[in-house]
Formats: structure tokens, sequence, C-alpha cells
């Protein structure tokens, strides 16, 4: 929660700010309302309160639905397209870093998008990832197809495939916002995970509205842009959660196969009817659920 306390500080005082100039609007304008019609200026007064209280109300039912993680209001929309652009140029004004306001923006973020995103199937959710996080010496170049992959381990792209297949999520890997946008253009994805530096996350938040992003920071140990890293268990909670609590690898938690009933040696005569009944124990990928049948 620390995190999201700048964003939501700077909203608050932006929202005050907004407050004042309204404030400053009627009393500015409020003579000559009233040689309009002399109950103008009351009307107004009243109009711009109450645009005022539905702006307060809705910011305060976002910060409770991202603190409770409750749907209580459709919020990205404001969230993205106005409380953000408001708390940046607040925090320019006040020389706030920027990287921290988008970080707390992203974390906000996420926070509604668990509030209120609805399960999707693996086929319909996307892994974005940027090109930087592997490995700038590799000959293997997966921006263009990621399975070119060698799986050396030199990077964490190995990693990130196998938790895909595992999942049966789409995975795309983008050079730049651009091709990002393309991606999800073609693809259409019901969900989106995300992994970028603060800068990228935000403005492909704001370029995915209405789609539901989860942003996941990844690190950048040699600088940005170069051999970037990633949390993956933070990856997968956050491809989990959009697939639901049934979500597992495929094979991750098999079940016990039957054992096979010992067969008695075949007598003279028994012929086929004398034998035990013979179990198939082979696993069965059960769909996205990642079960293994027995049988």
């Amino acid at each position: 929660m620390g995190k999201q306390n700048l964003f939501i500080s700077l909203s608050f005082l932006g929202i005050v700010f907004l407050g004042l100039v309204m404030l400053g609007f009627w009393y500015l304008t409020e003579p000559r309302l009233g040689e309009i019609y002399a109950h103008l200026p009351m009307i107004v007064a009243l109009a711009l309160l109450a645009v005022y209280l539905v702006i307060v109300g809705l910011f305060s039912l976002i910060v409770l639905s991202s603190r409770f993680r409750r749907n209580w209001i459709s919020a990205k929309k404001i969230t993205v397209r106005i409380l953000f652009p408001l708390a940046s140029g607040l925090g320019r004004l006040l020389r706030v870093e920027p990287d921290a306001i988008r970080s707390s923006f992203i974390d906000i973020n996420n926070s509604l998008v668990k509030a209120s995103a609805r399960l999707v199937q693996g086929d319909r959710l996307l892994l974005l990832l940027p090109h930087c996080l592997q490995n700038f010496d590799c000959p293997h170049r997966v921006t263009s197809e990621v399975r070119n992959c060698r799986h050396c381990g030199g990077c964490e792209i190995a990693s990130l495939i196998d938790v895909c297949d595992a999942r049966g999520v789409k995975m795309s890997i983008a050079t730049g916002g651009t091709l990002a946008r393309r991606v999800i253009v073609e693809t259409r994805p019901k969900a989106i995970v995300a992994v970028a530096c603060d800068r990228d996350l935000t403005s492909g938040i704001q370029d995915s509205y209405p789609i539901p992003v989860i942003g996941v920071l990844n690190e950048r140990p040699f600088g940005p842009c170069r051999n970037t890293r990633v949390d993956l268990s933070e990856v997968r909670r956050a491809i989990d959660f959009f697939l639901g609590p049934e979500a597992r690898p495929v094979g991750s938690t098999p079940q016990a196969a039957p054992r096979t009933p010992e067969r008695t040696p075949m007598q003279p005569g028994d012929g086929a009817a004398g034998q035990a009944p013979r179990r198939d124990t082979r696993a069965v990928c059960g769909g996205r659920s990642g079960k293994t049948l027995g049988s």
C-alpha cells in the first residue's frame, strides 16, 4: 500500500486545486451572473458544488476499491484518463520524481484490476514482454519468433515460455510501444500481463484501455533496456489471477495413477475372457485447469 500513497496524495491535492479553481471561477463571474438573473449565482454555485461532490465521491470510491480490492465502482477510466494526468501535472509542479509517480500509478491500477477483472481462458490471456529481457549477446533473437529460444538459461525467456506453455497462455515479445499495440490488435486478448519499465508500463496501460492490464515492473541491474530481469513468481501470480484458482501448470499436481490389478497366470483354455482388464495409465492434460487424469 505504501506505493499507492503517493498517487493518492497527488490526486487528492489535484482535486483540492480543482475545487479552488471552480470556486475562483464562481467568485469572478458572480457579479455578472447576478446582472443576468438574481438567482443565477446561486444556481451556478449549486451546480458547481454538485459536480465537485461527485468528483470527490468518485475519488473516495476509487481509493476504497484499491485499498480493499472490492469492485465498488468501474474506476479504471477515471484513474487512467483523469487522475493520472492530474497527478503527473501536479507532480511536475512539486518536482516529484516521475518514476515514483508512475510506479505508484501502476500499483493502483493493479489493485483496481484485481478488484474488478473477470476470469479469462488461457488462450485469451496475453503475456507481453520487452525485448530487453533477452540476453543482449544471444544470437537467437526472439522478437520475431519466441520459439527461437534455445533454453540455454542465459536469461529468463525460457522460463517464461515454460510458464505460458504450462498454462496455455499466449506470449509475445515487443521491441517498442508501436509493436506492442499491433500485437494487442492482432491477438485481441481479454486481459494482459505486461512486463516493462515504469514508463512503458504506464503508457501501455493507457493505450490498452479498456483491456485490463496487470503490470509487472522489470529489474534493471545493468541499466535500462539491457539484460533486464523480472520476478518469475510475480508473473506467475498475475497470470494465475486471470486464469482463476484452478489454474495450475500442466502436470504440476498429477493425481496418482490407479494401480493395475495383478493378473493371474492364464490357464489353458481361458482365452481373452480370462484376462484381468487392462488400465491405460498414461497421463492426459485436463484442459486449462492443469489436472492429470489417470484413466
